[in-house]
């Protein structure tokens, strides 16, 4: 597990921006903090294909309905899967300009997966052309920054990207990461992602993971994963310290609403819920989440035929944390 950690000034070089600390007043003023030990945040996430469907375009429509869902949303933090280096820009000036970061110039966060084919998004060459990663947007200044490679599956270096936000009640960290899909490596990989958000948690932080898991609520290699306290027909035998923030709802008590719009089957009788969005049980006051079927009106193919913009939904939750 390969891993590389950003403070500060160093941070704000790499990305080219200039640093700029914001206070906690900023934070306060901003309605999130409440003062009875608790603090509530939104946190939005979405694998948007940005390769796979999207060819790496930011003018087929797909930019456009990224920044529409988070005007309605207004989310505090904001997990991007499977996005190219020129949609993650595109993505940035678009909240830079709708004012949403409280820094406008050290909010966003982007870490490649590059593969063994070296395949890089299929937009037109350019300064930005990349592999495909991931991506978070935190309307706080970072503070600082882990950018992790997973254990390897022989195909795309897999990344764990985190922030930590020491300006807001209760020291958070914010965490994306996109999982394998080969199963003889997914247990390495989830084991190596919940061991870096138990030390964030064991360190007297609060973390938020986002992703696309690739693994199903009711699979055995995230028993270690859920609380036992999530017991359910739909997901039992859990060993672990975590709430997903959708292990509640009524759909399917335990495992939650579909994710993917596509043919691989899940539990109570709709397809596969994949993303996820986790917290530590101890840390919860309440928790809810949504996940929205995507719009099949908004993005265009390379032949300007709409087509749905990913074959995942987005995920639209609240959280109520409790702070020291």
């Amino acid at each position: 597990m390969r891993r590389l950690r950003n403070h500060g000034l160093a941070l704000a070089a790499l990305l080219g921006f200039s640093w700029a600390a914001v206070p906690v007043q900023q934070a306060e003023a901003a309605g999130t903090v409440t003062y009875a030990g608790t603090v509530t945040y939104k946190v939005w996430h979405w694998n948007i294909a940005g390769d796979a469907i999207n060819y790496g375009s930011t003018t087929n429509g797909l930019v456009d309905a990224i920044l529409g869902s988070l005007s309605a949303r207004n989310p505090d933090f904001i997990s991007l899967n499977e996005v190219c280096p020129d949609q993650y820009h595109a993505i940035l000036v678009g909240l830079q300009a709708a004012g949403w970061p409280q820094s406008s110039t050290n909010f966003a966060r982007f870490e490649p997966m590059p593969d063994v084919d070296t395949r890089l998004c299929g937009s037109d060459p350019g300064p930005n052309q990349q592999p495909y990663g991931v991506a978070l947007f935190s309307r706080f200044a970072p503070t600082g920054t882990d950018r992790i490679t997973l254990p390897s599956d022989g195909d795309k270096d897999r990344k764990l990207l985190c922030v930590s936000i020491a300006t807001q009640p209760g020291d958070p960290s914010f965490c994306t990461t996109h999982i394998t899909f080969d199963d003889a490596v997914k247990q390495a990989q989830l084991d190596a992602v919940r061991a870096e958000t138990d030390t964030i948690t064991a360190t007297g932080g609060t973390v938020i993971a986002a992703g696309d898991f690739n693994t199903q609520p009711n699979d055995p290699l995230l028993d270690n994963w859920y609380s036992p306290n999530v017991n359910s027909s739909n997901n039992g035998n859990n060993t672990g310290t975590y709430r997903e923030f959708d292990d509640q709802d009524p759909i399917c008590p335990g495992y939650g609403e579909q994710t993917t719009e596509g043919s691989l089957a899940g539990a109570c009788g709709q397809p596969a819920k994949v993303d996820q969005i986790f917290a530590p049980e101890r840390k919860l006051v309440s928790y809810t989440q949504d996940a929205h079927p995507i719009a099949t009106d908004r993005c265009k193919n390379r032949n300007g035929v709409y087509v749905p913009c990913s074959d995942h939904r987005i995920l639209d939750a609240t959280v109520t944390l409790t702070t020291p």
